[in-house]
């Protein structure tokens, strides 16, 4: 295949072969310990809880100001959106502010829909910890009894790596430091949001890691679909800091 589709098949591929990777990775995470001792780090045994799980700086900065922040950044993408209908000079970036506005939206937002139909209990609800619930691997179904926990992947995470589209923005424009910002401040953010949650009994670690794979892979594939591959000296420029 050549041309415009060839290219675009070639971007899509060159994106997605890390994710596959993370994927069997992630598929080989679920054997080890990893996730009860990291989780473990945050958990008092003697009085079988989480001490941060309501801990007004953890529930205030990093549970609701963290998230409030990206959903404002999404607002105002969506506003610029609006407003290219009105102010000539966005006419021509409509087609990047709609990828922006649907990556924002519908990344955390493909989360949340695993999220709802999840059986796994977020780590203070299980009886390991204190809790009453019987913990279930990635593809277990509920015990008789058990109510379903809807506590994976991580949807709080899920902000923080919505961020990842201004990698592919910044791809788009052929700018490296956007390219590399949204990239590197689109995994930090959506790591500092993840752990938080660690700290507070929340989630695992493997639960922020799956959410950055989906929203990666829904990125991907709007961007993809919306924008098509950007120019090769603009991709060459910019680097892929994942494939």
């Amino acid at each position: 295949m050549t041309g415009r589709n060839g290219d675009k098949r070639d971007f899509f591929l060159r994106h997605l072969r890390p994710a596959l990777v993370a994927a069997l990775s992630l598929l080989a995470l679920e054997t080890t310990r990893l996730d009860s001792t990291v989780s473990g780090w945050f958990f008092n045994a003697a009085s079988e809880r989480f001490p941060l799980r309501y801990n007004a700086v953890f529930e205030i900065v990093t549970h609701q100001w963290a998230k409030y922040l990206v959903v404002l950044a999404a607002c105002a993408v969506i506003v610029a959106l609006l407003m290219s209908f009105v102010i000539p000079v966005l006419k021509h970036r409509r087609r990047l502010l709609l990828f922006l506005s649907l990556a924002l939206a519908l990344a955390p937002g493909s989360v949340s829909l695993l999220k709802a139909g999840s059986p796994r209990h977020c780590p203070y609800d299980l009886a390991e910890y204190g809790g009453y619930a019987a913990r279930l691997d990635l593809f277990d179904k509920a015990p008789p009894g058990q109510p379903p926990g809807h506590c994976f992947p991580s949807g709080h995470a899920s902000a923080g790596f919505a961020l990842l589209a201004f990698y592919f923005a910044g791809l788009s424009l052929g700018s490296r430091r956007l390219a590399q910002a949204g990239l590197w401040g689109g995994l930090a953010a959506g790591m500092a949001f993840g752990m938080a949650r660690v700290a507070q009994g929340a989630h695992f670690l493997s639960h922020n890691l799956w959410s950055a794979l989906v929203c990666w892979l829904v990125i991907l594939a709007l961007y993809v679909s919306i924008m098509g591959p950007p120019k090769v000296a603009q991709a060459s420029a910019a680097g892929t800091g994942a494939g």
